[in-house]
C-alpha cells in the first residue's frame, strides 16, 4: 500500500453519477421515485429521464450525455420494461458504455425474475415478438443480446432480497451505490509517503477486530498530517460499517450562529443517507442523532476539533452507538482529549479511549516527499542534492512544510534562485505554513501568547524555571500558560526542564513579532538579534529600549555599561529613567570576569533585586544567560 502525505488530486466531475433506466408506466411514481429521492438525499447526482426528452427514433443528446457521464447505470426491470423501445435503446447504450468504458451496471429486478430477463421469457418474450414487426432483425437481436449481458450481472431481486419490501431494497441499493462510487471515501493526497507506521499504530489503538466501542484521538502540531492519517484509516475501514461519516474542519465549520446545527445536519444526512428535515437547535440535533444512530455500527471522524462542546454535540456518549463502532478525533489540543478520557474514566469505560501523537517525518521520507513536489520524482537530481537536503532540514519533518516548499520550488531551475529562497525561508516561512500554524496561536489567551513569543524569541533550550519568575511577575500565570502550550503541542518541556519548540513554530513566533512593525524593528516588542538590539541601544535604530518588551544584546557589548547603570540605580532613588527601568542582579564584577563561553544562570528573588523598594512594581525581571542580556520593561 502506498501511504503518506501530499496534495488532493483533481478528478473529472460529470453532471451525473447514476443513470436510472425504467419504464415510467410501471415505476415512475412508485419505486423509481422513492429510489431517486434517496439517491439524491445521499448526495448522489442522479439522472431520471423525462418523457419530453424522447423525441424521434434515436437517443437524444441529453440522454446520451447522461448515460456516458454516469459511473453507474441502474436498469429497473419491470413487467413492461421490454415493451418500450426507449428502454431498450437506453439499455443497449448502457451495455456499450459498460463494454468500452467499464461503466458499472447495477440491475434491479422489480416485479420480474432474473431468469425472465436473461432468457426473455414471459412478458419479455411477448414484447420482443411484437418488436420484430416494427424493427429490423439486427436491431431486435442487438436489444436481446444487451439484455442477456445485463442478466448475467449481479443484481437485486425485490422478492428474493427483501421479501417484496421496497423501502428495504431502496436502502440496500443506496448503500451499494455509495460503495461503488466510493462516496463514503475521502479524497486523499496524490503523493503518499511514510504513513505505514502511523496506520499500523492507529489500527492497533482502534482494535478493529473487537466488537467493543473505541474512541481514538490523534493530536499534534498543525501540519503534522493528522487529517491525512485519519483519512487513510477511514477509507480502509469504512466499508465494514453500516454508517460512515467524515466531518472535516469541525473547528472552522462550527463557528457562527448555526455552525454546530449545520454539522449535526450533515452527520444525520450521512447516517440516514437522505436529506433531513430542518434542525431548529443543538438539543434537537442531539436527539435526532441518537435516534438515527439507533445502536448502528458506525465509524465517524471529527477532524480538527478544538472544543469539547463540538465533540459532545456531535457524537455525545458511547451508549448512542452499536457494537463495533469507532470514533476518531483529530485535534491540536491534547487537553481536549484528556477531558474525553476523564469522562470515560468516570463512567468506568476504561477500554474505550486511546490517543496517538504522530512522530515527525524521518529524513529519508522527508526528502522523498519534498522531491515528489519539487521534481516530480522520488529523489532530487544530482545537481540539486545538497540544496534539497538543506531545504528538507529546514522543514523539521513537518509534512505541510515539505509539501509547501516543494510546490514553491517546482520548476525553478536556477540554483542561485534556490539559494536565495533558502536564505529567505530561514527568516520568513511560507505564508501558507504561517497561516496553518497561526491557528494554534490565535487560540491562546493574552498571557499564553506572551509566553509563547518569549520562548520563540529567547528561551528555546533554556531552563523554564528562570523564565517562570519573569512571567509570574508580569501576571501571565505561567503554570497555566506552559501547560496550555504543552497540550497544544506548541512547546515541549524536556526532562532537564529545558524548553523546546519546533523550528517552524519558532519562526512563526518571530514573524508575529516582526509584523508588529515591519519597517521599524525598534518599535517591536522583542528584539532577539543582538546586532539590532545594539543599534537600538546606541540610538542607531528608530525606537527606544524602553519601547521594547525585551531585547537581547551580546554580553561583551554591555560590559562597559553595567557599572554605570548600577550606579544610576543606587544613586537616583527619586526617579527611574525609561532606559534603566529594569532590575539588575548579579554584579559588574561577576559579569566582567565571566568568560564569553561560560553560562551565567542567576535566578533572583525580590530580596536580591537592587532598587526593589525604590522601583516597586516597575521592577519586572532581568536575566543574564550565556551571551544574552534580556531586558524587560514595565508593560
Amino acid at each position: 500500500m502506498a501511504t503518506g502525505y501530499g496534495s488532493i488530486s483533481s478528478t473529472s466531475r460529470g453532471e451525473y453519477e447514476v443513470f436510472l433506466s425504467f419504464r415510467g408506466l410501471d415505476t415512475r411514481k412508485g419505486f423509481t421515485d422513492f429510489l431517486y429521492t434517496y439517491l439524491s438525499g445521499a448526495d448522489i447526482r442522479t439522472f431520471r429521464d423525462d418523457n419530453k426528452l424522447r423525441v424521434g427514433e434515436e437517443i437524444g443528446p441529453v440522454l446520451l450525455k447522461a448515460i456516458k457521464e454516469s459511473k453507474i447505470s441502474i436498469p429497473i426491470f419491470s413487467k413492461n420494461y421490454a415493451s418500450s423501445k426507449w428502454c431498450l435503446r437506453e439499455l443497449a447504450q448502457i451495455v456499450e458504455c459498460h463494454t468500452n468504458e467499464g461503466q458499472m451496471i447495477y440491475p434491479i429486478f422489480y416485479d420480474v425474475t432474473l431468469y425472465e430477463v436473461q432468457h426473455q421469457t414471459g412478458s419479455y418474450e411477448d414484447a420482443f415478438r411484437k418488436h420484430k414487426n416494427n424493427f429490423d432483425e439486427m436491431t431486435v437481436q442487438g436489444w436481446k443480446e444487451a439484455m442477456r449481458k445485463v442478466g448475467q450481472l449481479k443484481g437485486l431481486e425485490l422478492i428474493k432480497e427483501t421479501n417484496g419490501h421496497e423501502g428495504e431494497l431502496v436502502k440496500k441499493v443506496v448503500q451499494d451505490v455509495l460503495l461503488g462510487l466510493k462516496k463514503n471515501y475521502t479524497q486523499l493526497p496524490d503523493n503518499l509517503v511514510g504513513l505505514d507506521d502511523h496506520i499500523k499504530a492507529m489500527k492497533k489503538l482502534l482494535n478493529v477486530d473487537s466488537n467493543g466501542i473505541r474512541v481514538v484521538g490523534i493530536h499534534g502540531i498543525g501540519g503534522l498530517g493528522k487529517t491525512t492519517i485519519a483519512k487513510v484509516i477511514y477509507n480502509q475501514l469504512c466499508e465494514g460499517f453500516e454508517c460512515c461519516c467524515f466531518i472535516e474542519d469541525v473547528r472552522a465549520n462550527s463557528e457562527g450562529q448555526n455552525g454546530i446545527v449545520n454539522l449535526q445536519a450533515h452527520l444525520l444526512c450521512k447516517i440516514q443517507k437522505r436529506e433531513i428535515a430542518r434542525i431548529n437547535n443543538v438539543d434537537e440535533g442531539i436527539k435526532q442523532i441518537k435516534e438515527a444512530v439507533g445502536m448502528k455500527k458506525v465509524i465517524i471522524v471529527l477532524d480538527d476539533v478544538d472544543d469539547i462542546y463540538q465533540f459532545d454535540n456531535l457524537v455525545g456518549k458511547c451508549s448512542w452507538f452499536g457494537a463495533g463502532s469507532r470514533v476518531i478525533v483529530t485535534t491540536r489540543n491534547k487537553g481536549l482529549l484528556d477531558t474525553i478520557e476523564a469522562t470515560y474514566e468516570i463512567e468506568n469505560l476504561h477500554d474505550v479511549y486511546g490517543s496517538y501523537e504522530p512522530h515527525l517525518m524521518e529524513s529519508i521520507h522527508s526528502l522523498q516527499l519534498f522531491s515528489n513536489y519539487a521534481f516530480m520524482r522520488d529523489s532530487p537530481p544530482e545537481d540539486y542534492g545538497s540544496l534539497a537536503q538543506k531545504v528538507v532540514s529546514s522543514a523539521g519533518g513537518l509534512p505541510l512544510v515539505l509539501v509547501t516548499l516543494g510546490s514553491l520550488l517546482f520548476g525553478k531551475k536556477d540554483i542561485a534562485l534556490w539559494e536565495e529562497k533558502l536564505r529567505k525561508l530561514k527568516k520568513i516561512p511560507p505564508e501558507k505554513v504561517l497561516e496553518r500554524l497561526r491557528i494554534s496561536f490565535n487560540a491562546l489567551d493574552h498571557g499564553q501568547r506572551q509566553i509563547f513569543l518569549d520562548i520563540a524569541c529567547f528561551f528555546i533550550g533554556k531552563d523554564y524555571i528562570n523564565s517562570f519568575y519573569f512571567w509570574e511577575a508580569c501576571g501571565f500565570y505561567p503554570r497555566d500558560g506552559l501547560n496550555a502550550l504543552v497540550l497544544k503541542s506548541m512547546i515541549k518541556i524536556e526532562d532537564d526542564n529545558k524548553l523546546g519548540m519546533h523550528d517552524q513554530l519558532r519562526d512563526l513566533g518571530r514573524q508575529i513579532v516582526r509584523e508588529e512593525n515591519m519597517d521599524k524593528p525598534g518599535e517591536c516588542s522583542r528584539l532577539w538579534c543582538s546586532e539590532q538590539a545594539s543599534e537600538l541601544w546606541e540610538g542607531r535604530m528608530v525606537g527606544s529600549p524602553g519601547s521594547a518588551y525585551a531585547i537581547s544584546v551580546k554580553v561583551k557589548e554591555l560590559q562597559a555599561r553595567v557599572t554605570a547603570l548600577e550606579a544610576q540605580l543606587e544613586g537616583e532613588s527619586s526617579r527611574v529613567n525609561p532606559l534603566c527601568s529594569f532590575a539588575l542582579f548579579g554584579s559588574s564584577s561577576t559579569l566582567l570576569s565571566s568568560a564569553e563561553n561560560v553560562a551565567l544562570d542567576i535566578v533572583p528573588t525580590a530580596a536580591n533585586l537592587p532598587g526593589y523598594e525604590m522601583m516597586g512594581k516597575k521592577v519586572i525581571w532581568q536575566r543574564l544567560v550565556e551571551f544574552e542580556w534580556i531586558l524587560s520593561g514595565d508593560e
